[in-house]
């Protein structure tokens, strides 16, 4: 029973949308739009750009992830963000913990 867990989290691993590459393409939409802010905080259109970049793409910012660090500006990081949909989020966190 064990085995087809994990077999059916591998296959639908492959249906979760992958946060890095989500990520650098708001950035890189960020960069044609606004290319004279900076992301460095809450306040810059770019940053809420990317949050709702993110959000078109199906995520939710969060900061509560524990691999979200607060030494960058946190709306710019792809782990502070997590997927929406119980199926979704369920495999991300799955695939998070596993990766520690």
């Amino acid at each position: 029973m064990r085995r087809c867990v994990v077999l059916l989290l591998v296959v639908l691993g492959g249906c979760v949308p992958d946060q890095s590459k989500d990520m650098a393409a708001c950035q890189t939409e960020v960069k044609r739009f606004y290319p004279v802010y900076v992301a460095s905080n809450m306040t810059d259109p770019g940053v809420r750009y990317i949050m709702g970049c993110m959000e078109s793409k199906g995520y939710d910012f969060s900061i509560a992830a524990a691999d979200c660090n607060s030494q960058f500006p946190l709306p710019t990081q792809p782990a502070c963000y997590r997927p929406q949909g119980t199926a979704a989020a369920a495999i991300d966190q799955f695939r998070r913990a596993n990766s520690n």
